[in-house]
């Protein structure tokens, strides 16, 4: 799963990697959670064929999807992840992904390591090359009976690789730069033809890092919050954590 996140790349930075044309000002963001309104990539329909840069827009949309045929909202169940292998075919999910794909930007993100009795471990989970990188995700429009529109969305996840797998099951999909094109296209691709891009990342995408149990509280939202705690017990690598006899999870 998915269920907090960071985006602490300048506009300046995101608009040169998505090749956007114009990007509004944003400050770096340590503790990103759901219901909070978090920044989206769409595509779009060039207005000529013949442009050379792609038709993307940036936009904001509340971290929590809420499918078109829902009545009141507030009411509604939050639902700030989907399932790679199963949205296309969910009721909730189905149409967003045939026609409402987007990148979601971000820094990292943490994950927590549970083990029995024993006390949650943060982990911030940051790329080895500390450069931002894309989320796949879903959006929808939801519609009010007294006109009110929100724009909401999703990140889909996927069962996590070797490195990640000991802290948890899921990780979010990250979507490599040369499939952003493609994952944004949805008039000619179909959930079906980007199948491929749902997977999960290289085992050395990311790094995990042991970080304080400050980022629990949404209210914490300084840099101190991905300050590494010195000494941290290092990682157990998936195979210490299953055991020889237990299945992997691929």
């Amino acid at each position: 799963m998915c269920g907090r996140f960071t985006l602490t790349a300048s506009p300046e930075t995101m608009a040169e990697m998505l090749a956007l044309a114009e990007i509004e000002p944003f400050p770096p963001r340590y503790n990103i959670a759901p219901t909070q309104p978090i920044l989206l990539v769409i595509g779009g329909q060039a207005d000529r064929p013949e442009a050379n840069s792609p038709d993307r827009t940036a936009v904001l949309a509340r971290w929590g999807f809420i499918p078109s045929w829902v009545k009141e909202w507030r009411s509604f169940p939050l639902l700030f992840n989907a399932r790679a292998e199963t949205a296309a075919e969910k009721n909730s999910f189905r149409a967003a992904m045939r026609h409402r794909r987007c990148l979601i930007p971000a820094s990292g993100f943490y994950e927590w390591r549970r083990r029995e009795k024993a006390k949650s471990e943060a982990y911030f989970l940051r790329p080895g090359d500390g450069l931002p990188f894309c989320f796949a995700g879903v959006m929808e429009t939801w519609l009010g009976a007294d006109g009110s529109e929100v724009d909401t969305a999703a990140i889909l996840t996927t069962a996590a690789n070797r490195r990640i797998a000991p802290i948890h099951e899921r990780m979010p999909v990250v979507v490599n730069p040369s499939d952003h094109a493609r994952w944004l296209n949805c008039r000619e691709n179909d959930p079906a033809s980007i199948a491929d891009v749902l997977n999960a990342a290289n085992d050395d995408f990311f790094d995990p890092v042991r970080v304080t149990d400050r980022v629990n509280a949404v209210a914490n939202t300084d840099p101190d919050i991905q300050r590494p705690i010195a000494g941290a017990e290092s990682l157990p690598t998936e195979d210490d954590e299953l055991g020889e006899d237990q299945p992997r999870l691929l």
